[in-house]
């Protein structure tokens, strides 16, 4: 089911913090928010390929490690990039590599019948 698959895949992309940056970053740079939506979108496109052959070839590690490099890339892009935005970076990055290893065993454990 390629378009439901699709749908699922925006929603699980789409969060609160790319909307503030996109509508934050639209208004000062005076363009209108949905053309920021469209070009970003596809200029993110081969960043997700890059990505999944980083899971895919190297794993959950190296994936997460080349996240936060893009993710600190980006900041430092739109000059967002100071200790805080560090210190808040590395923590997620922190969340999601053990977030990623622990939900399976997680979910395992909570649901051993299935």
């Amino acid at each position: 089911m390629p378009p439901l698959s699709s749908l699922a895949f925006s929603l699980c992309i789409t969060c609160p913090r790319m909307t503030a940056m996109i509508a934050s970053k639209a208004k000062v740079m005076g363009v209108k928010p949905m053309i920021m939506i469209a070009l970003w979108s596809m200029m993110g496109i081969p960043f997700f390929i890059v990505l999944l052959y980083a899971l895919q070839i190297y794993g959950v590690e190296v994936a997460v490690l080349l996240a936060a490099a893009l993710d600190m890339g980006a900041a430092l892009l739109v000059g967002n990039l100071n200790l805080r935005a560090g210190i808040e970076l590395a923590i997620i990055t922190v969340f999601v590599y053990v977030g990623m290893r622990v939900a399976p065993l997680m979910a395992r454990a909570l649901t051993p019948n299935l």
